[in-house]
């Protein structure tokens, strides 16, 4: 009797793993036909296609802000330098004033 169990059982655990092992071909042979792995291709294709889009666009905006914070600093050392121009120019004329004044 303990032989007819372990026979049945091994029959059993042995057609259970032949069918598990049938369908795993069966679904690699169904993924790598010429038809799937085109559309797998296509479909990585379109993701890396829009991957690039999204860097693009991402690049472009930080260029534009990079861009317009240029421009802000530019402008705000031109106000600094006129500032500091009238300065000295206010002072070299109270010098020549004053060295006027004492001759």
């Amino acid at each position: 009797m303990k032989r007819t169990w372990w026979f049945g059982t091994g029959y059993v655990a042995g057609l259970g793993t032949a069918a598990w092992l049938r369908s795993k071909v069966r679904e690699a042979a169904e993924r790598y036909t010429p038809e799937n792995v085109r559309n797998a291709v296509a479909d990585r294709s379109k993701e890396a296609a829009e991957r690039a889009r999204e860097t693009a666009v991402d690049s472009a905006k930080n260029l534009g802000r990079e861009a317009r914070r240029i421009a802000d600093d530019i402008r705000h050392a031109v106000v600094e330098g006129r500032e500091a121009m009238r300065d000295t120019e206010s002072e070299l004329r109270r010098d020549d004033e004053h060295t006027e004044s004492q001759q």
